[in-house]
């Protein structure tokens, strides 16, 4: 081999370098690298099915969220829809309590109304008496006698009440 131009002392010793570079490398660099390599590829594996599960999470999310707000809405609705109607209701008994207020008004007012009209007619007819008395009086002053004026203002009285109507009717 020595005529090739090989020396095998060099030979052997390449070899046993490039033995020792290999064990050297597969033990201490090839290991750990293809170790960080595969831990590195299941990082990224395990990112991209938490990405993909965060996307159907969010999609379920979204969903969710739609199917409450159209519930949100719905139960605002028929409390908006209830709220009217209440109020409808509190309107018509508060219209009815009005209307009772005026005509217990009205029939108070009538009451007062024809007690006033009583009063006057009984001081109009205390009125028309005393005025009568006072006439006969002064008239007959010196010819009658106060027993007989008596009598004639009793009768003027009585004559007039009968002549005379307060009513308006």
């Amino acid at each position: 081999m020595e005529n090739l131009g090989i020396d095998s002392k060099l030979l052997i010793a390449q070899l046993i370098n490039f033995a020792l570079f290999f064990f050297i490398f597969k033990k201490y660099l090839a290991k750990p690298f293809l170790k960080f390599i595969r831990e590195e590829k299941q990082s990224t594996e395990d990112r991209e099915k938490l990405l993909g599960k965060a996307k159907v999470m969010e999609e379920k999310l979204k969903e969710n969220e739609k199917t409450m707000r159209a519930s949100l809405k719905k139960e605002s609705d028929a409390q908006i829809l209830e709220a009217k109607e209440s109020a409808q209701k509190v309107k018509a008994q508060l219209l009815e309590e009005a209307k009772k207020e005026i005509e217990d008004l009205k029939t108070r007012a009538k009451k007062q109304l024809a007690q006033e009209h009583a009063e006057m007619q009984s001081e109009a007819k205390q009125k028309i008496s005393d005025l009568s008395f006072l006439i006969v009086n002064s008239a007959l002053k010196s010819v009658l006698t106060t027993e007989m004026k008596k009598k004639i203002s009793d009768s003027i009285v009585t004559n007039s009440a009968k002549s005379v109507s307060f009513d308006e009717n």
